[in-house]
């Protein structure tokens, strides 16, 4: 392997290492990966239902045994900053030896990998461009194969989705203990395989969270997790939030402020008068509704719409406020559960939702929940308030 050139992103802090090696060094350094679909959860793989791409494909082989040259593939490691420092531009290194023990993952080339893997006889000495993108973490090289995926064949909304959280699942669940150790034995979040369901407070499934990261993203309610993103802005909203670190750690606050709502609204277990989709206290965050409708209200609290730039120092301060507040509400749920059964006025809810609009109810009731609980983080005083009424009223 020859090194052509090491750049740094200014932007995001990582580094490009563009290189020269022959196929059969690519091979032993990316078979595993390509076996693995690109051994980054959610890669879209080789692509195989679809005409186009086949005759693509087939054009794509011909060209390479005439010997065409192919644009670099994009291998994604994982490893710190200071990776780097013992390379040189213009040397010859043994990729295996410098690599080993790295993470490695096919962010960008999965269809020319498989043809080079196809065409490997005769030209194993062949020299081939791979680039390198080392990054500290994975919401780096997420970040970065959302950018090279942005002018090929658009992903679904679904397959974004599934990309993000397939590779930050383990990092939320991780940072959400890491940041709120009361919630470790009280929080289950499960897979459609998993055979679960909810049936007390505290239960998720992950198309929820997933649901959740993408509203909180993009701030707003209106979400449709099965359609197409038809409009870019969208995209690149959620790309910048993955981008940023802090951004990250503010989801898992929220995150985890809501698990515990969800757990303080649970303790409530008188039945509502008014028939309705709300019957007791676990009910509430049982809903999708509900739970966009917080994610999104705190977090247009703290980061402000999503045309707003505010400095770092401003949602630090904006956060710091949020946690204090929350802790107030979740003070007075604790303290009125045992002198006021009625404090969530489940009936006032269940009465609102059932005169909502009923074309695109769940956008509507995603919006009742946000401007509630918008009205109850901006309530300084929340101990004067008897009932939530007024906020399911608002």
């Amino acid at each position: 392997m020859r090194i052509i050139t090491i750049d740094k992103d200014m932007r995001s802090g990582c580094v490009s290492i563009l290189t020269n090696m022959s196929l059969k060094e690519y091979k032993e350094l990316a078979q595993d990966s390509f076996a693995a679909n690109g051994n980054f959860e959610g890669q879209r793989g080789v692509i195989t239902k679809s005409a186009v791409a086949v005759r693509i494909r087939k054009r794509m082989q011909e060209d390479f045994c005439r010997g065409a040259i192919f644009p670099q593939v994009v291998l994604g490691i994982q490893s710190d900053s200071n990776f780097c420092g013992k390379l040189q531009e213009g040397m010859e290194y043994d990729s295996k030896e410098i690599f080993s023990g790295c993470i490695i993952s096919i962010i960008d080339g999965m269809q020319r990998s498989n043809i080079y893997f196809k065409n490997f006889e005769g030209n194993e000495d062949r020299k081939i461009r791979v680039e390198f993108w080392v990054a500290e973490n994975s919401e780096k090289l997420l970040y970065r194969m959302l950018v090279l995926n942005t002018g090929q064949t658009p992903w679904n909304t679904r397959r974004q989705i599934e990309v993000i959280y397939g590779n930050l699942s383990r990092n939320i669940e991780n940072e959400l203990y890491c940041n709120y150790p009361e919630l470790k034995d009280k929080i289950d979040i499960y897979g459609i395989d998993d055979g679960k369901y909810r049936t007390q407070a505290g239960r998720y499934h992950k198309s929820s969270i997933i649901e959740l990261y993408l509203g909180f993203s993009i701030r707003n309610v209106k979400i449709n997790v099965t359609d197409e993103l038809a409009e870019e802005y969208q995209r690149f909203d959620m790309m910048e939030s993955i981008d940023k670190r802090d951004s990250f750690d503010n989801f898992i606050c929220i995150l985890g402020m809501m698990c515990k709502l969800d757990l303080a609204f649970s303790k409530y277990c008188k039945k509502s008068a008014v028939q309705g989709q709300f019957g007791v206290g676990k009910d509430v965050f049982g809903s999708s509704t509900a739970n966009v409708g917080f994610v999104v209200a705190s977090a247009e609290y703290i980061m402000g719409k999503i045309s707003v730039e505010r400095t770092e120092e401003v949602v630090a301060k904006k956060k710091e406020r949020y946690q204090k507040q929350m802790n107030s509400i979740l003070m007075e749920l604790e303290k009125n559960v045992r002198v006021n059964e009625d404090y969530l006025s489940l009936d006032i809810l269940n009465t609102r939702c059932l005169g909502l609009p009923k074309t695109r109810i769940g956008d509507e009731m995603r919006l009742l929940f946000k401007d509630a609980f918008m009205g109850m983080l901006k309530y300084d005083d929340i101990e004067e308030v008897s009932s939530l009424e007024d906020f399911w009223r608002e």
